[in-house]
Formats: C-alpha cells, structure tokens, sequence
C-alpha cells in the first residue's frame, strides 16, 4: 500500500513518538509510507532519512493547504491516510470528505471529537479508548478498532553490565534507588502526584532518588527533596533500564506507553489504575491502585525497593508480558490489515 502518515504535533509525546517509530516500520514490511509533518518539528528532524517527508501546516481554511496535499496524494497514489492527534485527524478528514481520499484516525486520546465521525475507521490504542469513543452519536457509523500500541525489545530491553547513563545523568551513586516517572509534564500524566508519593517514600528510603523524565515545568509548592528534573530526553531506551521502580502516576491514560516500555526493560512497573494502564497491567504484569490513591502508590514503591526478590519477580513478569503483548510484528501485521480495510482493498 501507499500510505500517508500524518503527525500534527511540533513537540513530543506519545501519539508523535508512535508515528516517528510506525512509518519505518510500515516501509520495512514492504509498504510505501510517506510523513507528512509541520515544518521544523521534532518528528521532522526524528525521523531522519528513514521517510520521505510531506511538510505541511495541516490548515483547513483557506482549502489551498488541503487541495495542495490532496493534488500530491493522487500524484503518488496514496492509497490511505493514517491521522495521528487532532489536527491532522481533522485534515484528513477534510481530504476524505473534500476529495476522496481515505482516512483511517488512530486515536490516542480517550476525548471524543467531532472528526471521528468522518474517518472510514477508527484505531483506538486500548479497550477503555474505544468504549468511550463508540458512546458518542457521531461515531456509530464508524468502525471502531482496538489495536494496543508496541514496544520494540531490540530498543528497550533490560540493562547490560558497563555504564549507568542514568545514575551519571542524576549525579548519583552506583547503589542509588532510582524511581523514574517518563512523561510530557503535564495535569494528566499526574507527575505531581508521583512526587507526593515519593515525599511518603523517602520517610523510609531518605536514599532514593526521583527522576523526572519528560520536558514542561513541575506546578510550584511540592516537596521536591529528592526529586530531580532531567527534562526531555532523546536516550530514554539508554536510561529506563536502569531505573530501579517506574511509576506511571496519570490521572487518565488511553494506554500507557511508558509502562510498557519500562516492562520491556525489566523494570518493574506501579502505576494508578486507570484507562489502558488497567489492561497493561492486568494478570500481575505490573502493580495497580486505585486512581489517585498516593498512599497506596508509595506503599507499592517502597515494597519493590524494599524487597529485592518481590522487585525481580515483577520485573520478569513484566518482561514477559510486554514481550507477549506488544511486540511490533504482530502490531504493524494487525495495522496493516486495518489500513487496508480502511482504504477499501
């Protein structure tokens, strides 16, 4: 297939990071996959060589932007566009409605919107994404899929002896407990929340250390005795799998990439139990409490610090289930048959 993938968002987070690890992918198994991306954003100097690029603005008004990218779609023969984040679920709508070209929306966000009534179907990244998005009106004619995101184990797999970018990155001791929280900070990824709780860790574990991993600033006011802000990093696959406990705090969470990603590093993982961190996490792969629960948070990390057998028990589990789960030929063989679906073949 000829395919147009679409990211419209300039920074980080977890939507862009899937696209910029998907298009390769996709052009490996065989398919012609062009990016289409905005000028000067992070997935455009990410990407590298690896995809053709389609730069664009992603602007519906006036139609030029839209007639323009539709002219070179029938050019190339593009048999499908694969929307990631708003901006561009709504431009790809717009090519569908406008002229014709098909449109399959992968959804990363549990809110419902008004374009994703106008896709010829829907990937939802979790169970919990799709019941929310299938209760809206406007999605009742749309196909609504579950196809869970993937981790790629040649990247993120369990630490080798030598180095600790990690601990040297914090200016940390070698037999420092490191807590790692990976995430654009923000209300919803709870990041706040994860610092409370290790404010009740460190009352037993005054050695442990909490690294924030992700750009944005932390709200004012928290206890930040122990915490340490490394913003937003390009080598997480070098740093996750020395983190002694990840903690993945969201207040919402469609999926819960990082949680993943730590699991397939051998890292054991605590996380609230929320959205599709609740199906990453089910059968013991890694430890949930209830949403919002910090007490109940600290209790699980100090255990796993606490308890060097408990800690690699859960570590394997993780391990296997992420290995199981969410490998990546299974996922682009699964989105490979979607996209052909939505494109008509």
């Amino acid at each position: 297939m000829r395919i147009l993938v679409a990211s419209s968002n300039r920074g980080v987070n977890g939507a862009v990071v899937y696209a910029r690890r998907i298009a390769p992918l996709l052009r490996s198994a065989g398919h012609h996959v062009t990016l289409a991306c905005e000028p000067g954003s992070w997935i455009e100097s990410a990407v590298g060589a690896d995809v053709p690029l389609l730069r664009t603005d992603f602007s519906r008004w006036p139609l030029r932007e839209a007639d323009r990218v539709a002219a070179i779609c029938r050019a190339e023969g593009v048999d499908v566009v694969h929307s990631h984040l708003t901006r561009a679920g709504n431009f790809a709508a717009l090519l569908r409605a406008r002229h014709g070209v098909p449109s399959v929306a992968h959804l990363h966000a549990n809110h419902p919107q008004p374009h994703t009534g106008l896709h010829d179907l829907l990937i939802a990244v979790s169970r919990d994404t799709a019941a929310r998005q299938r209760v809206v009106p406007w999605n009742w004619s749309v196909p609504v899929e579950v196809l869970p995101n993937f981790v790629d184990p040649a990247q993120f797999r369990p630490a080798s002896a030598g180095t600790d970018p990690l601990r040297e990155a914090l200016g940390a001791a070698p037999s420092t407990p490191v807590v790692a929280v990976v995430g654009l900070i923000s209300r919803r990824k709870g990041q706040d929340l994860a610092v409370r709780a290790f404010a009740e860790v460190r009352r037993s574990r005054p050695d442990a250390v909490l690294a924030i991993i992700g750009g944005g600033e932390l709200p004012a006011g928290l206890p930040m005795e122990g915490v340490r802000a490394l913003g937003q990093r390009d080598d997480l696959p070098g740093l996750l799998p020395h983190a002694t406990v990840v903690i993945v705090p969201s207040r919402d969470e469609p999926f819960g990439l990082a949680a993943v990603e730590a699991m397939a590093c051998g890292v054991p993982v605590a996380a609230f139990a929320v959205g599709g961190l609740r199906e990453i996490l089910k059968g013991g792969a890694g430890i949930s409490v209830p949403s919002g629960d910090i007490a109940a948070l600290a209790r699980a990390v100090r255990g796993l610090l606490d308890d060097d057998a408990s800690r690699r028990v859960q570590a394997e589990r993780g391990r296997a289930a992420a290995l199981t789960r969410y490998g990546p030929e299974a996922h682009v063989a699964a989105l490979t048959t979607l996209l052909a679906r939505g494109a008509g073949q």
